[in-house]
């Protein structure tokens, strides 16, 4: 019987190549392999000549190549490629890529089989390193896909967050992520849709239990599109942030409002007034300060005790605050005496006017926490900002328009006018 017809053509260019080929027959045995197979295979050729093909492969990679071969003889296929192990001499494993190939005679029948083999165990190799160390990273670590689903985590994953590898899979990722983070976090995946890196990116993930964990990213998107992703869990961290957040937040209100009333203390309100002040040489505009004395508070606490002191300071700040606008600041100094800056005035004593008198009635409005056996007021100092006067200046002339209004009979507003004291009642 002749030989069969490709091999004139196939043992020609195949005794040259650098790749592995072989020629074989309908049931695998050896017709003919060049030199670069013998050495992939680390088998002498005489030797090599004495064995077939299942011989040299992997026990547990012969079934998916045989199950290929009885495909491609009942023409469902024409060839075929996998990546299967071989076993040498010395029981070494070798990777190869296969490629097997059906040549038919002129009359379409199944005459022999071309095989080509590429060394990738190199490949291989780097492939189940870098998977052992997926594996062993503490970080979580994924793949996701162009369209947002994940394609492969490590096992820090379920270690983190209690999710098993397929649950991750089977959907988007957005999916996992806390609602007031997906916008953002989608954002930023388009701005690296296109190739790029990012660094230090933080979202919140669920947690298989419901709660939430604080993951911080690195991320760097391949040209096909694919994300690859680590991430370290920051939430212990993000907590500890936001607890001394927290506490330094405390501590600046402690040391800037008036642990009774909440309201500005002294050091506060001279920071905001030598701020507003510091403006006008800028921005002029007209600045009213007033200074405000509870009158016959005294009596209230002779008469119902400190406790009922306390209460009506406390009641006072509200009804100030109730006053005046939101653009003004109210503050308490000392004791009973309390300051208010009126800014962003376009007239500014009928302004101020009205706002003393929105002052002065509820302050002399009965107090329910002196049970009806005294009864305080207010008396206002008003002093409009000059130019170039320092906050002290400003300070000390409201200051003596209080002592004006109270020597004048109390429980009113006095304020000084083109060189004349002007008095208003409540």
């Amino acid at each position: 019987m002749p030989s069969p017809a490709p091999s004139c053509h196939f043992l020609a260019a195949f005794a040259r190549s650098a790749v592995g080929m072989a020629l074989l027959d309908l049931q695998g045995r050896w017709l003919e392999f060049n030199e670069a197979l013998c050495t992939f295979l680390a088998y002498p050729r005489a030797e090599l000549l004495a064995l077939s093909y299942r011989d040299v492969t992997h026990p547990a990679d012969l079934e998916a190549d045989l199950a290929f071969l009885e495909r491609m003889l009942a023409g469902e296929l024409d060839s075929y490629c996998l990546e299967k192990r071989y076993r040498r001499p010395d029981a070494a494993v070798v990777w190869g890529l296969l490629t097997v190939t059906l040549c038919r005679d002129d009359a379409g029948r199944p005459e022999c089989l071309i095989a080509q083999v590429i060394d990738i165990t190199a490949q291989k190799k780097a492939i189940e390193d870098r998977d052992a160390l997926f594996a062993l990273a503490p970080d979580l670590l994924s793949i996701s896909s162009p369209d947002a689903y994940i394609m492969q985590v490590n096992p820090a994953w379920r270690d983190l967050l209690g999710w098993d590898e397929a649950v991750l899979m089977s959907r988007p990722f957005v999916d996992f992520l806390h609602p007031d983070d997906r916008a953002r976090t989608l954002e930023k995946a388009g701005e690296l849709a296109s190739g790029g890196a990012v660094l230090g990116f933080r979202n919140r993930y669920r947690h298989a239990d419901g709660g939430w964990r604080w993951i911080e990213w690195s991320t760097r998107v391949a040209s096909d599109g694919r994300m690859f992703c680590s991430g370290r869990d920051v939430t212990e961290q993000i907590e500890s942030e936001e607890q001394t957040r927290r506490l330094s937040e405390e501590l600046h209100y402690r040391a800037t409002h008036d642990f009774l009333t909440g309201l500005p203390n002294r050091y506060e309100f001279t920071g905001r007034l030598q701020q507003v002040l510091g403006t006008l040489p800028c921005a002029p505009r007209p600045v009213v300060l007033m200074f405000i004395d509870l009158d016959g508070f005294k009596a209230v606490n002779d008469i119902c005790g400190h406790a009922a002191g306390d209460a009506v300071l406390v009641a006072f700040g509200r009804r100030l605050l109730d006053a005046v606008r939101q653009v003004d600041t109210v503050a308490r100094l000392a004791g009973d005496e309390f300051v208010v800056l009126l800014d962003r005035l376009h007239t500014p004593w009928p302004e101020a006017l009205q706002v003393a008198q929105r002052i002065l009635r509820p302050a002399a409005r009965p107090y329910p926490e002196t049970g009806g056996r005294t009864q305080p007021g207010a008396t206002i100092g008003m002093a409009l900002h000059r130019p170039g006067e320092s906050a002290d200046q400003l300070r000390s002339r409201a200051d003596a328009a209080m002592y004006t209004a109270k020597n004048a009979g109390k429980n009113c507003a006095a304020y000084q006018h083109e060189g004349q004291w002007v008095l208003s009642g409540a």
